[in-house]
């Protein structure tokens, strides 16, 4: 069985894994940097919950999304979304995300500035 970060997709929760969503976070921001069309990063981080709780947050975040939105675990209890839209349009998404999730979940957002890699935008989020 894979171990957390290793594949594609995260075997507990069936998110994309660290090193998949970077290579698909540059195809995106190349792609929007070509259309001009911006782009937003969230980061969700739990409190400590079980496997079960961490699953059903992970499924009810991802009801919430847009196709081309990107949803992947960076950490045990740290999600990251890449969207498109601008920082209006991640705070409205974190609004009903706040009422959807019932779980203790701290919500942050940034925008990502055209020419700028996925890194820094997760090192403004503390990921």
């Amino acid at each position: 069985m894979a171990q957390f970060g290793e594949g594609m997709h995260d075997p507990l929760t069936g998110l994309l894994t660290p090193a998949h969503f970077y290579e698909s976070a540059e195809r995106l921001l190349s792609w929007a940097e070509r259309s001009h069309q911006p782009v937003s990063l969230i980061s969700a981080k739990l409190e400590f919950v079980d496997d079960d709780e961490l699953t059903r947050c992970a499924r009810q975040i991802s009801s919430e999304l847009r196709g081309g939105d990107l949803l992947s675990r960076m950490g045990i209890y740290t999600f990251a979304l890449l969207l498109l839209g601008d920082e209006l349009g991640a705070k409205q998404l974190i609004f009903r995300l706040s009422n959807t999730v019932k779980s203790s979940i701290a919500y942050e957002s940034t925008p990502i500035e055209i020419g700028e890699g996925i890194e820094a935008g997760l090192a403004r989020l503390g990921i």
